[in-house]
């Protein structure tokens, strides 16, 4: 007994020990009659922690009541946010309360499916219970279900907090109208432009007020109202739901207000369940910081407005201390007024830029008014009656016909690069895996080609791209083991990965900053970060060589169009250059087709086809063969024969080198069909072997260019075998054209029973400016006439 009692009385004072710790801990007394530092009382919190962990693990391990030290254990971790392994004591705790607080702390881990999970197999829940299942509820956007459950919730603290939360949940109509609770947007909306005014608009923005505030201790505040009049279907669909996106890493959302304004000026004010704040690329983690704020506007009907409010804190510049930020001047809707505003600490020096002022035909005023106030600088821009950009076929993006407005603070190119690879070079290192991979990918290469082709190769097709637009998710690449690790990286972490692994295979390479064509091609005099993809550069056979990794379907040596003749920032040790990717010429990116037609007798067909693809068409081409379904494709080629003869049926096709990105995709099919020829009594007339898409001049002008994205080449022959009870009673004549735009050939040639027609469009300008449009135009439709020609053959009798 004795012993017994021993056990007994050290467990007791063991037990009682614990339990006055953790109040200790929880209550925030300090016993100490002297004060402390408070460096002092946070390092006895941390060991008062650490002991009150070790006492409860230890009864347990003695067989105490374990239960109710796995509870109070778990309770310890749940007060200090550490919720994993406050589950873990909870559910080994077997205490009534454990499963309601572990639903709550699977809701602090952001597990709002296990969260939910448990609040439902709450048989009597409590009011906080209720509360965090309403909590949860919203999370998942489970909003009727959070009503239900907050109104369960009928008096003390946890009803106010409901009560709150139904509030934002679901803003109740209280009939009040924009005249009264907003004179100045009510004068707006009055003052609307009639529908007319603007026959090619959805939508008129009636509003659109933005100010930027860079602080003396460089933060960024941007304040955004806008208030835009729905007028049709499209309006509708344009403005219904506004997406906002940031970088959560960096940067807060704080929504002032968000409503519907009806036609009748009646006001319906957007509750929580209209708003959402997202992962963008909720697959990878990686890029988790990458969000969304979306608001969706209820009620919208044509003759509505929609009106919001919204800051974006930004708690860090670019670099700490710089900005750059465009201004595009026209929307795809008209602007009624613009207020564009910035605000910088009167020593921050900003330079200021515009573009494509060629297209600003409605005279806007791109220079902004500057002012000093209280020690800040104020730019201002103010717009009226912007008219939209009406899209135009074949007109080029937004960003070369758009007049802008480019700020920046960055003083020269070197304080962007020494920046930018500060963040980079240590990231482009390989590991014990990276190496023994580019052993694995080298071992077998005959030369340095061969190797350099291997490791890009595996880059661009073994490491799954996600679509991260550059400095959408941070400039700071991730480094080059974890992209390797994971298989998945956005476009700087792929390039940093090829370029680690390039540059532990001895060869010279570096990560190069590109704006692709959809954004602002770089100036050299004048610096900003308005990159929006990154790839690599390779120095081979004294040359540089660039390299997209994210273009998976991209041979060595070729670029994706959009990567193309544009200026780049590439990055080494050595410090930066500005160079110029390539425009490839038309030979590049060519397409050659080959058919070979035998006519019976009964004038049925036995033919085969080939396609050949090179550059850009052999990039296409592969990524529709490699991501379509075969079945698909397999009807698609058919449908190509029943082009050549109706009721035409595909007997094969088969594809090489698809998975080769060394040698360029071929693509073969045999079909039969029962007939070619067009009857004419005894006469036969071939099907126009050449056309030219004339919808590309169908406009009689143009407001801008036409631009066709790249310069290509196009090649076909056709070899016809005819019965020998056919002759050949015309042949077109030759054909060659020749412009500053583009070269044509044909040709027509028979011999005995083959006739063989050959055609080369060749185009020598990617771009034709206004100017030359309506020469352009006369050009192409005259050859398109020239080749409607055809041949026409005899049977014979």
């Amino acid at each position: 007994m004795r012993s017994a009692e021993r056990v007994g009385g050290s467990y007791f004072k063991m037990r009682l020990s614990a339990i006055f710790l953790t109040a200790a801990l929880f209550s925030g007394c300090n016993n100490s009659a002297r004060s402390v530092s408070p460096e002092e009382a946070v390092r006895k919190y941390e060991a008062d922690y650490r002991q009150a962990i070790e006492l409860h693990q230890k009864l347990i391990r003695q067989g105490g009541d374990a239960g109710s030290l796995r509870f109070a254990l778990g309770m310890l971790y749940f007060g200090r946010a550490d919720f994993n392994s406050a589950i873990k004591e909870f559910s080994a705790s077997g205490n009534s309360q454990a499963g309601k607080m572990s639903a709550i702390a699977y809701y602090n881990l952001g597990d709002y499916v296990e969260a939910l999970k448990l609040f439902e197999e709450q048989n009597d829940p409590d009011d906080q219970a209720r509360y965090y299942f309403g909590l949860t509820c919203e999370k998942l956007n489970l909003f009727d279900k959070a009503l239900g459950v907050y109104r369960l919730i009928k008096d003390g603290e946890f009803r106010e907090k409901a009560a709150v939360r139904e509030g934002l949940i679901e803003k109740k109509a209280t009939g009040s109208r924009i005249r009264e609770l907003d004179p100045e947007i009510f004068r707006a909306l009055s003052a609307a432009p009639a529908a007319d005014k603007y026959p090619q608009a959805g939508a008129q923005i009636l509003l659109c007020d933005e100010k930027v505030q860079v602080t003396a201790d460089n933060k960024e505040i941007s304040s955004l109202h806008y208030l835009v009049k729905i007028l049709n279907e499209r309006g509708k669909e344009g403005f219904s739901e506004t997406r906002i996106g940031y970088d959560s890493t960096y940067e807060k959302i704080e929504l002032e207000f968000a409503r519907t304004i009806k036609p009748d000026g009646t006001v319906v004010d957007v509750g929580s369940r209209h708003i959402r704040d997202v992962s963008k690329y909720m697959n990878f983690p990686l890029y988790s910081n990458a969000r969304v704020f979306i608001i969706s506007f209820p009620e919208i009907a044509e003759g509505a407005a929609i009106e919001y409010k919204v800051k974006i804190l930004r708690n860090q510049l670019i670099n700490k201390k710089d900005f750059v930020m465009d201004y595009p001047v026209q929307s795809s809707e008209p602007i009624i007024l613009a207020n564009f505003t910035l605000e910088v600490p009167a020593d921050k020096e900003v330079f200021v830029k515009t573009l494509n002022g060629a297209y600003n035909y409605f005279g806007a005023d791109l220079q902004p008014k500057v002012e000093e106030l209280s020690g800040r600088k104020v730019f201002r821009w103010s717009f009226k009656e912007v008219p939209q950009i009406v899209p135009e076929s074949g007109m080029p993006p937004a960003v070369e016909i758009n007049p802008t407005i480019i700020v920046s603070t960055f003083a020269g190119w070197q304080e962007i690069y020494s920046w930018w690879w500060s963040l980079a070079k240590d990231k482009i290192q390989v590991d014990s895996a990276i190496k023994a991979k580019i052993r694995e990918l080298t071992s077998a290469a005959k030369s340095e080609e061969e190797k350099l082709r291997a490791i890009y190769n595996f880059c661009a097709k073994d490491i799954r791209y996600v679509a991260v637009e550059y400095g959408q998710a941070g400039y700071e690449p991730h480094a080059a083991a974890d992209i390797f690790k994971n298989k998945y990286g956005d476009c700087k972490d792929q390039a940093v990965l090829l370029v680690a692994m390039l540059n532990s295979s001895g060869f010279q390479a570096s990560p190069v900053l590109i704006g692709t064509r959809d954004a602002y091609d770089l100036d050299e005099n004048f610096p900003s970060m308005l990159f929006n993809h990154a790839i690599a550069a390779v120095v081979f056979e004294g040359r540089t060589v660039f390299l997209d990794p994210t273009a998976e379907t991209c041979s060595f040596g070729d670029l994706p169009p959009g990567d193309q003749e544009r200026k780049v920032l590439l990055c080494s040790p050595d410090g930066y250059k500005i160079q110029t990717t390539p425009l490839y010429p038309g030979s590049h990116n060519l397409v050659r087709q080959a058919a070979r037609i035998r006519i019976n007798d009964d004038e049925s067909i036995v033919a085969e086809k080939s396609v050949l693809s090179f550059g850009v068409y052999d990039q296409a081409q592969r990524y529709w063969l490699l991501y379509t379904m075969p079945e698909v494709v397999r009807e698609q080629i058919a449908a190509k024969a029943q082009e050549l003869s109706i009721g035409a049926r595909l007997e094969s096709y088969k594809v090489k080198n698809l998975n080769d990105l060394n040698k360029p995709v071929e693509l073969e099919y045999r079909f039969r069909g029962p007939e070619y020829l067009v009857l004419g009594g005894n006469l036969r007339i071939m099907p126009q072997v050449g056309s030219l898409d004339t919808s590309l001049v169908a406009k009689d002008s143009r407001r801008y260019p036409l631009d066709f994205g790249f310069l290509d080449t196009k090649e076909s022959e056709l070899n016809l075998l005819l019965p020998d009870n056919f002759m050949v009673k015309y042949l077109p004549e030759k054909i060659f054209r020749d412009s500053p735009w583009m070269k044509f050939e044909a040709s027509y040639e028979a011999e005995g029973r083959k006739l063989v027609f050959k055609q080369k469009l060749e185009f020598k300008k990617h771009k034709i400016p206004e100017s030359e449009y309506l020469a352009f135009k006369a050009f192409f439709e005259s050859l398109a006439k020239a080749l409607k020609q055809r041949a026409v053959l005899e049977r014979k009798k």
